[in-house]
């Protein structure tokens, strides 16, 4: 709090002056000790009284009326002791001191500006951090209490998020005003999905935003536990990363023009085995006038420990990739850090191919990893076998791959690979090779990063007959101007035994350029394009022998860009030119080009357009040719996307309308609307679109329309190692012999927690924990109605795993806390019963906290033994103090324990008086 002193000339009509002193001192935060200082200068004695205004939340010690006598020529010193409250109101406040005769007559007057700093701290709790569900059809009701500490009133959402199975998390809003030093409870009830009600357990994250900036002030959460009897185990703290899966299962039909037809069927899904798992993966799809269906991208996984095996279709991307009917076997060290596969592969599009077996080629690889689990260094080797009847050839392909990182800026990729190629017939023996190069870096301030390849012309993998150069800086200058320069080279000339062609083709392109920072709202940007583009793969457009010699397209181009954002950020927008000259094959003359090309977005709404001028590659200028079009290639496109929810999420629909104006597609416009309704166990979903393509006397319409159903199967978290069952039987203990035997009886509704799931006993005293992996768990005490368990840690070690829960009485504990204070001597404070905290010891271990209610009193559950109560000393109200504040005290099973109160008594008035001589 900072405070400054507004001197107000005092009236005098008497003689008699008055002035305040501030005496406060710094270490004493809230206190303001004030030294009112009167002097009669008049020839006659005064008597009156100096009476002081101060403003809510403040509170004067010394008395708002303050009598004083003083002869004629006496000066008179009066202390003044203030206490700014925790509830006073920040900003300017006045504090008012008037002298007065025994008229009440004015003789002089005083002000007092005070600033009281801006405060604005606030808390949100949960008020049952807890809540226990039995069935599935029970409403949860969460409750948030927020508490303004600071001193002005302050707006406040809270928002819940609730964790839902349609759409990962639903958000819920609640909105209010608190006032200073107030408590509001903000409350929502909500039904669990069935999906989720099914879970063992689930959070509501709460989180506070102080208004209007909607700065986060807090954030607390809510365990929801099912405590049904039986429960299945799950991953709570799955991830990303883990094994959990969505089970669905999907058909729909499609039809596309007037003659196609089609009906499709997919779904995915795992479950648990007592050791390991199985995931499927489906797809088959049948379409009118075919004899056999199509199935496609489906297959079987086994995983068992740290072995994986696959039957089905296996896409495999490597180097020389692999797709078709065949099985594949991993494994993985239980470190996570060695790999193996190996795979065979019959290229064979569908599963139930009539064609006999191998009849299109087939293949087989394997593939070893070191460092699978580091992303900054490892290295793997490959090796590939294909045989190709269409090449009429046997590939061999091997190599390895390095990753590695130097230091935290540098990072590199390397891959080499050599091939060897045997031919049938009287084609020679070709060996191959491909090596690539990926970094990046920094040098200085300048950011590096570049890819290199190269294979050779008869390289048999994916990218055959590549050169590729790409290179790229950036940096900043100025502090805040980005400059940037990209070069991009390549060079494409595949060869084949089996088809005779000298395909040519290479590119250049070099990007640079400057992003200027952002002037309020606007960024903007300037560059420079340099592209040459030769090629021998259109020489038929332009009259030429094929595959002779190469035509070239070279072009050099400003460009230009400018960025909007609004100022609440809801909407954006970009224009973008680009303009330049351009020479064609053919043609000595270079000609202008230009590109406009602009977005604009508003939530749900995007809209796009293109306008373009002269072609940009050879692929438009040779169309261009072919369709005998002297005059300059134009293309204009113009579309709109709508993406937007209603109904909570339940309902989403996606629509766009687009046109496209060139010499190629001629005038084409085309339109999508897709509408898909979610529900917690389904979902349907509509598509439909519509092309129109018209180029000079040809048209042609196509309307596609498909219609499903996604129905959603209970997901599962999916565990390769061993599984079990735990079976516990609770029951009462009453001889204290820790058997069932003669007397005891079953505890049924009793709670028992196994780590962090809890369950309720049914009526037979019973639990049953499910599907649980192998290894330690816990049984953790939880005291009720008089009695308790101890706690143990137990090893499944086995399919079905038996347990035993004795329960033994304890005994209770009661106490309070009571206030004794002299109400004119005590200072200023907010008496509180609810809320004070004790800690319990047990031979000085922490077993226990537990909080006063509203009357100020508490009660504990505990087993036999002794105990000492602590109370917290830091949950006590401002200016309070307890002189007894901790307890020992003996619990006997079934006995009751009363405790003497703590008393909790108010600190007192501290009044300096001064004395001066005549």
């Amino acid at each position: 709090m900072i405070s400054f002193q507004i001197w107000i000339p005092a009236q005098s009509s008497s003689g008699v002056s008055l002035d305040i002193r501030n005496e406060s001192r710094t270490d004493k935060a809230g206190i303001l000790d004030l030294i009112a200082v009167l002097e009669n200068q008049g020839p006659n004695d005064f008597k009156g009284k100096v009476s002081i205004t101060v403003p809510d939340g403040f509170r004067n010690i010394s008395g708002n009326n303050l009598q004083v006598e003083m002869k004629s020529g006496e000066k008179l010193f009066l202390p003044v002791k203030i206490i700014v409250s925790n509830n006073a109101v920040s900003g300017a406040s006045r504090i008012a001191f008037r002298l007065s005769d025994q008229q009440n007559k004015t003789a002089a007057e005083k002000e007092i500006l005070y600033t009281v700093a801006e405060n604005n701290a606030m808390r949100i709790t949960a008020e049952n951090p807890m809540i226990y569900v039995n069935k599935a059809t029970d409403s949860v009701e969460v409750r948030a209490r927020v508490s303004n500490l600071g001193n002005r009133k302050q707006d406040v959402t809270i928002v819940f998020k609730i964790p839902e199975a349609e759409q990962g998390n639903a958000f819920i809003e609640k909105k209010g005003s608190i006032g200073v030093q107030k408590d509001s409870v903000f409350v929502f009830r909500f039904m669990p999905s069935r999906v989720r009600s099914r879970s063992s357990q689930l959070s509501v994250n709460i989180a506070g935003f102080r208004e209007p900036d909607r700065e986060i002030f807090g954030n607390t959460s809510v365990s929801i536990q099912n405590v049904s009897s039986v429960q299945r185990y799950e991953d709570l703290e799955s991830t990303a990363f883990s094994n959990f899966t969505k089970n669905t299962i999907t058909a729909s039909y499609r039809r596309a023009g007037e003659n196609l037809d089609m009906y499709q069927l997919t779904g995915s899904g795992g479950f648990n085995l007592p050791s390991g798992y199985v995931f499927m993966r489906g797809n088959i799809y049948t379409i009118n006038h075919q004899s056999d269906p199509i199935v496609n991208n489906t297959y079987l996984t086994y995983h068992r420990e740290n072995s994986e095996f696959t039957v089905g279709n296996i896409n495999k991307l490597l180097e020389l990739s692999l797709f078709g009917r065949g099985l594949e076997y991993a494994y993985t060290s239980p470190d996570k850090d060695k790999k193996i596969e190996a795979g065979f592969v019959d290229q064979t599009y569908s599963l139930i191919e009539r064609n006999s077996f191998l009849k299109y080629g087939y293949g087989f690889y394997t593939r070893g990893t070191l460092g699978a689990q580091n992303a900054s260094r490892n290295i793997s080797g490959t090796y590939i076998f294909r045989d190709d009847p269409y090449e009429k050839a046997r590939h061999h392909v091997a190599g390895t791959d390095l990753q590695y990182a130097f230091g935290k800026d540098w990072k590199m990729n390397t891959k080499m690979y050599g091939g060897l190629s045997f031919y049938e017939g009287n084609q020679p023996t070709k060996p191959s090779l491909a090596l690539e190069s990926q970094y990046s870096g920094m040098i200085r301030k300048i950011s590096l990063n570049g890819n290199y390849f190269y294979s050779t012309d008869y390289y048999p993998g994916n990218r055959r007959g590549i050169l590729q150069i790409q290179q790229n800086f950036s940096t900043m200058i100025f502090k805040d101007h980005y400059v940037y320069a990209n070069i991009m080279a390549s060079h494409f000339s595949p060869k084949f035994y089996f088809y005779n062609n000298t395909l040519n083709s290479s590119n250049l392109r070099l990007d640079t350029g400057i992003n200027f920072p952002k002037k309020g709202n606007f960024g903007m940007g300037l560059g420079y394009q340099y592209q040459e583009e030769n090629s021998n793969s259109y020489n038929n457009f332009f009259n030429a022998q094929p595959y002779e010699n190469t035509k070239q397209l070279k072009a050099q181009r400003f460009t230009e860009y400018l960025t909007w954002l609004s100022p609440d950020k809801q909407h954006t927008s970009i224009l973008s030119m680009e303009n330049g000259l351009v020479q064609y094959p053919d043609n000595n003359k270079q000609q202008y080009q230009m590109k406009v090309s602009g977005t604009y977005s508003y939530k749900w709404l995007t809209l796009n357009g293109i306008y373009q001028h002269g072609s940009y590659f050879l692929s438009e200028y040779a169309f261009s040719r072919l369709m005998n079009t002297a005059s300059t290639y134009e293309k204009l496109s113009l579309s709109a996307f709508v993406n937007k929810n209603f109904f909570d999420h339940k309902l989403n629909i996606t629509s766009g309308l687009s046109y496209t104006d060139d010499v190629l597609y001629g005038k084409s416009p085309s339109a999508f609307m897709n509408l898909k309704y979610s529900r917690e166990r389904y979902a349907l979903y509509l598509n439909s679109s519509y092309f129109n393509y018209s180029s000079g006397n040809f048209t042609n319409n196509l309307f596609t329309i498909e219609a499903g159903v996604t129905l959603n199967l209970r997901n599962s978290t999916l565990d390769p190692g061993k599984k079990g069952d735990i079976k516990a039987f609770v029951y009462y203990d009453l001889n204290e012999n820790n058997i069932y035997d003669e007397g005891d009886r079953e505890a049924a509704g009793y709670l028992i927690m196994l780590n962090n799931i809890s369950f309720k006993t049914d009526p037979s005293g019973s639990i049953s924990y499910r599907s649980i992996p192998y290894g330690k768990y816990t049984l953790k005490q939880i005291i009720q109605q008089g009695w308790y368990y101890d706690e143990m840690e137990f090893t499944v070690d086995r399919h079905h795993y038996a347990l035993e829960i004795p329960l033994h009485q304890n005994g209770t504990t009661q106490g309070k806390v009571t206030y004794d204070f002299d109400a004119k001597t005590a200072v200023d404070f907010s008496p509180k019963t609810g809320g004070v905290l004790f800690n319990i010891y047990r031979n000085e271990q922490l077993v226990q906290h537990i909080i006063t209610d509203d009357n100020g009193e508490f009660a504990s559950f505990l087993p036999s033994g002794n105990y000492r109560i602590e109370l917290n000393k830091n949950s006590l109200p401002s200016n309070t103090y307890c002189e007894r504040s901790s307890d020992n005290f003996k619990v006997e099973a079934g006995k009751i324990v009363h405790l003497e109160p703590f008393v909790i008594k108010v600190r007192e008035k501290v009044i300096r008086v001064k004395k001066f001589g005549s």
